[in-house]
């Protein structure tokens, strides 16, 4: 039914850690997919969408031209969302358009059943609006042919300086008095369950090293910190990653772009196999860290899963750069800064190289530092191993369910906001009282005529508050619990990395040694013709070997230095401290939703306290 799975690619090296080479995992052998919707990463198939009415509407104006008030409306409705839009801001727009609140139901019911609605679907409502500001047929046939005859689609007359601003109280789920409210948020398009990320899956690791690198100046950061310092919390680096909204590349070879902004220079742009080349650096430099995976690669993809993958992008920089050890990598920092990587790589591999180097290499462990190793490390280690599955489990339990209550609220916001379009309509159209005969109007008919309004704009409030809370959860504490859910994934796979590469040859070259030493005293004993060279040939290969010991026990002491420092410093912080943040942060967002919300129903009942009951 779908593509299975490709198996990772095997890079063979030596070193003196038991043969096995520098090692890498490959992020494309696995991924933590989500089955339930039957979505595979790997399939060419597209990612299963909701009711594709969208797909149907772009047969309906093919080409067409749209004038430049379309994009200015798209960017007036949701300023700093370039994705989809709410249905309650479409109906904002319509707002703008003087036309009649029943014609205003009839065009979003044209266009959407959904909570959102793509650019495409809101091309079509503009389009719809300017055929009822000039009489036209308001209908998808009419437009459709309309767009074929003109190859343009019809100009709607709208007044966006009188567009009513959104609820500004969410601000991304801040309150508005607080200051790292971030208004101009990434964008995002229509929620989808399609997260790569929900469920674990064992890691399939292989072995190896690129062949043709040479080690190079270019190395890795600094050892190790005693701790993390006061409040560090508070002062974590971001790396902000959006997409570009056009692929470059020639026809055969279209491929998606990433911008990254950070703190170290001005914004970069970046392929995914840029990516894929920092990661595999980054494993094989320090395989002993903590490092996320990168999310998958699909052939195909679509607009969905490249969100899905600029979300795990993002996290995965954000990790790696406030990483006690990682953040100061030589080979980060030219990625975050270097206008062109692969122009940069190319220059590096051509003349000083890159290095690969695993970390023990060049680093040793002092005296002080070793006696800080505890004794039972490995019993904490077997601890937190053994913890570490249903922590996976339950975190992306959490994911999965947080997911759905932002899909149900973004549900509830749209049908909130048809209903205050059908209270318009209800008003529009019954506007006199029928037992009048006059042009005059019964007082119980205004009373409650004037409370059906009043309804219809509190309904509309709720709508936009509702919305505005369930993009605020997408983008802050979804992704806060997503971050935490990918520490314990990266800190399983640090655990399978250890099995596979704390191994070597010590046992092996001690034996060689006494064996070497037994045959050069036997060698000094005979003395036959040439045993002075024989000899040396043997003192020679036992100090060689002696050399390798000493060197391969310097990498036992390091390994385990580093593991102790990646649950002491990195895991325990991260999964205790962050996760007090997020928790406060959603309670914090919590309350002023729900504060907001009293005070919008408060005021819905204040207004309606009067209306006439006879």
């Amino acid at each position: 039914m779908f593509n299975a799975p490709r198996p990772g690619s095997i890079r063979f090296g030596t070193s003196l850690n038991g043969g096995l080479g520098s090692f890498t995992d490959n992020p494309l052998a696995t991924s933590v997919y989500s089955n339930d919707d039957g979505l595979d990463p790997w399939s060419t198939a597209p990612t299963p969408p909701p009711p594709q009415i969208s797909n149907a509407f772009g047969n309906v104006i093919a080409d067409a031209q749209a004038p430049s008030i379309y994009n200015e409306a798209l960017a007036a409705a949701e300023p700093g969302i370039s994705g989809d839009i709410s249905l309650s801001s479409l109906q904002r727009i319509l707002g703008t358009t003087s036309i009649p609140a029943a014609t205003a139901q009839k065009i979003v019911n044209l266009v959407s059943t959904r909570p959102r609605l793509s650019k495409l679907e809101f091309f079509v409502a503009l389009a719809l609006v300017a055929f009822a500001q000039q009489d036209q047929d308001v209908s998808i046939e009419h437009l459709a042919s309309e767009a074929q005859r003109t190859n343009t689609l019809p100009t709607p007359i709208l007044d966006l300086s009188q567009l009513p601003p959104p609820t500004q109280s969410q601000l991304n789920g801040r309150s508005p008095s607080d200051p790292s409210a971030d208004v101009n948020a990434p964008p995002i398009p229509a929620y989808s369950e399609s997260d790569p990320w929900n469920i674990s899956a064992p890691t399939n690791i292989r072995t190896g090293v690129t062949a043709g690198v040479s080690a190079g100046p270019l190395t890795g950061g600094s050892t190790f910190t005693g701790g993390l310092p006061p409040d560090w919390w508070k002062k974590q680096e971001k790396v902000d990653v959006t997409v570009l909204p056009e692929k470059q590349g020639f026809i055969l070879n279209r491929y998606y772009v990433f911008l990254l902004q950070s703190e170290r220079g001005p914004p970069v742009q970046r392929r995914y196999s840029e990516f894929l080349f920092l990661w595999d650096c980054l494993v094989r430099r320090y395989p002993f860290r903590i490092i996320p995976n990168l999310p998958p690669k699909r052939i195909g993809p679509d607009e969905i899963f490249i969100e899905q993958r600029r979300r795990g992008l993002s996290r995965f920089m954000n990790f790696i750069v406030n990483h006690p050890v990682i953040a100061s990598d030589g080979l980060l920092s030219v990625f975050l800064s270097e206008p062109s990587f692969d122009g940069w790589k190319k220059h590096a591999l051509a003349t000083v190289g890159i290095s690969y180097e695993e970390e023990s290499v060049s680093h040793r462990i002092d005296r002080t530092e070793e006696m800080s190793i505890p004794r039972d490390l490995e019993e904490k280690m077997n601890l937190v191993k053994s913890r570490v599955g249903m922590l996976i489990e339950q975190w992306s339990r959490i994911c999965l369910i947080a997911e759905r209550l932002i899909k149900r609220r973004e549900s509830s916001a749209a049908d909130l906001s048809r209903i205050s379009l059908t209270l318009n309509t209800i008003v529009e159209e019954n506007g006199k009282c029928w037992h009048i005969a006059s042009d005059g109007d019964c007082d119980l008919h205004v009373g409650v005529k004037h409370g059906l309004i009043a309804s219809s704009r509190r309904v509309g409030n709720q709508s936009e508050l509702l919305f505005s809370r369930a993009h605020a959860t997408l983008l802050t504490s979804l992704e806060e619990f997503k971050s935490h859910r990918d520490l314990y994934i990266a800190v399983r796979d640090l655990f399978v990395r250890h099995a596979r590469l704390s191994t070597d040859k010590v046992d092996v070259l001690k034996k060689r040694v006494e064996f070497n030493g037994r045959k050069l005293e036997d060698i000094k004993a005979a003395k036959k013709e040439g045993w002075e060279q024989e000899a040396d040939k043997v003192m020679g290969a036992i100090e060689r070997d002696q050399i390798d010991i000493a060197s391969l026990m310097a990498r036992r002491v390091f390994i385990r230095y580093s593991m102790w420092h990646e649950l002491r410093v990195v895991l325990h912080n991260r999964e205790n401290t962050l996760l007090t943040q997020a928790i406060q942060n959603f309670a914090k967002q919590e309350a002023d939703f729900a504060q907001l919300v009293v005070q919008n129903w408060s005021g819905l009942y204040e207004e309606v306290e009067s209306m006439p009951f006879e």
